[in-house]
């Protein structure tokens, strides 16, 4: 009986039998990893260093503290790999952190924060137990592995698969409202900083000052986590940054957080959360209620005008999330509707809350964007609303976003936005800030030129110039519209 041989082994056999393989090093994947560093350990380190990143980093001027911190990872790391990090794999770690690290002490500069992030990558591959010929692969994988890692840790800590006992009961109750709490813990934070009404009864309810982190330390806290999540977790991460696959058991699937139960009770708060909003800007922005003692309408608009926009983002990342429980059934597809017709209703205000503002203080190059962009968010909103009602998947709702932002973006850019800036501030009763509307764009200087002659007085010191081309390759339309005006202005007024 003859044999048939098939020489060579298929790409994606060899990358799916990662335990075939044999390491010469001496660093082998083995199945008690985890229990080496137990979870309650890795755990009681991610605190420390995040509070350690906040002390060197927050608020601080980059320098020594940034290769200090540098350092604390590596040494975070090695703690997590142990006694198996031994003799010339550990002088290699000691030895490269070090030539990583020095540029940062010598000067923080683009450059040598490229080494060190560079660096400090590879020393980390290197203690996860790669060969030193794969510290280039790993390193390039070694933030989205962690990320990726971080991700399903912190999922993972909310399956389960018993469903009896007390455990299983407190894990379902946990999983049924951790999603609607925490979420709707960051609406109402939001919305009360948007409002500062409702922050005011919130102060006189509880009758303390709500010294919260702000926003951007709590989303710096944020983004240490996956950083110091990765250090701590390098040794489980060994096959991914190898690039191979480890097979999984498969089993029934499991439900995380977000599950029918967690997406029903978030929508219903959600829903209750955002009409007290909504029904406070229609009696203060559009009612004509006058507003509290103190409280201009500039402050109330500028409080309110980016948070809500973030709410909005959220408000969409959510529904995109929850397609899969809410399409099956007409009840949370009906709260989710409403829920993101309010959250159309807020962006709404956030532009209004935003003309208000720019009736008092002007237009600015950031006032004009964030107009763009809530418009931008309105329509992507209105998109998924429809997208929901009429049951597209979310391919259809990408296309025509990305067109909308297609279309908007090429309008932009006919859009001489100084030119506009120019003629609003300058055509309106706005509080004047006459070194931004001198430090405008060319397109801005003939119109500052003829508002000059109009009012016979100087607004910006000197004469205005817009340099010219120096040959047909720096050629302009726009700035070759504005040389002209400008010129003619200017011979208008020479005696």
């Amino acid at each position: 009986m003859k044999t048939f041989l098939i020489r060579g082994v298929p790409l994606a056999m060899q990358q799916d039998g990662w335990w075939m393989n044999e390491d010469s090093s001496g660093d082998k994947p083995t199945r008690d990893d985890k229990a080496k560093t137990p979870e309650l350990g890795r755990l009681s380190l991610l605190i420390p260093l995040i509070a350690l990143g906040d002390i060197l980093v927050w608020q601080v001027l980059p320098g020594l503290s940034l290769a200090v911190f540098g350092a604390a990872i590596v040494l975070a790391a090695l703690w997590v790999a142990g006694t198996k990090i031994k003799g010339q794999r550990l002088a290699l770690v000691a030895g490269g952190s070090l030539l990583a690290l020095l540029p940062l002490v010598e000067l923080v500069q683009p450059l040598s924060l490229l080494i060190a992030v560079c660096g400090v990558s590879a020393m980390l591959a290197l203690l996860a137990g790669l060969k030193p010929t794969e510290l280039v692969g790993g390193a390039l994988r070694l933030w989205p592995m962690g990320l990726r890692q971080t991700c399903d840790d912190g999922t993972g800590l909310f399956r389960y698969n018993d469903t009896r006992g007390f455990p299983a009961m407190m894990q379902r109750m946990l999983m049924g409202w951790f999603l609607p709490v925490m979420l709707g813990l960051v609406f109402v934070l939001l919305l009360l900083e948007a409002n500062p009404i409702a922050q005011g009864w919130a102060d006189a309810l509880w009758q303390i000052d709500m010294n919260l982190p702000d926003t951007d330390r709590a989303l710096f806290w944020l983004c240490l986590v996956p950083l110091a999540w990765t250090a701590l977790s390098i040794t489980r991460m060994r096959e991914r940054l190898r690039g191979t696959v480890r097979l999984r058991k498969m089993g029934p699937a499991r439900e995380g957080i977000v599950n029918p139960a967690s997406v029903t009770r978030a929508l219903i708060m959600f829903n209750a959360i955002f009409a007290l909003q909504t029904a406070m800007d229609v009696i203060y922005l559009y009612g004509g209620v006058g507003l509290p003692d103190g409280l201009t309408y500039a402050e109330y608009a500028h409080r309110g005008a980016y948070p809500l926009v973030i709410t909005a983002l959220l408000a969409g990342g959510f529904a995109l999330l929850t397609r899969r429980w809410t399409d099956g059934n007409k009840m949370l597809r009906t709260l989710l509707m409403l829920w993101v017709a309010q959250n159309v209703a807020l962006v709404v205000s956030s532009l209004v809350r935003l003309e208000l503002y720019v009736e008092v203080y002007g237009l600015t190059h950031l006032r004009v964007s964030a107009a763009i962009w809530m418009g931008l968010v309105a329509g992507g909103l209105a998109l998924i609303l429809w997208q929901i009602k009429q049951g597209h998947r979310n391919g259809w709702l990408m296309l025509r976003g990305g067109a909308m932002a297609g279309v908007v973006l090429y309008m932009c850019a006919w859009t001489s936005f100084d030119a506009v800036i120019a003629k609003y501030n300058l055509n309106n009763p706005v509080q004047k800030d006459t070194y931004h509307l001198c430090w405008l764009g060319d397109a801005a200087q003939p119109i500052v030129a003829a508002a000059e002659v109009e009012r016979g007085q100087r607004i910006c010191t000197g004469r205005h110039q817009i340099r010219a081309p120096r040959d047909w390759r720096e050629w302009g339309f726009r700035n070759w519209r504005a040389r002209n005006t400008l010129a003619a202005i200017q011979v208008e007024v020479t005696p």
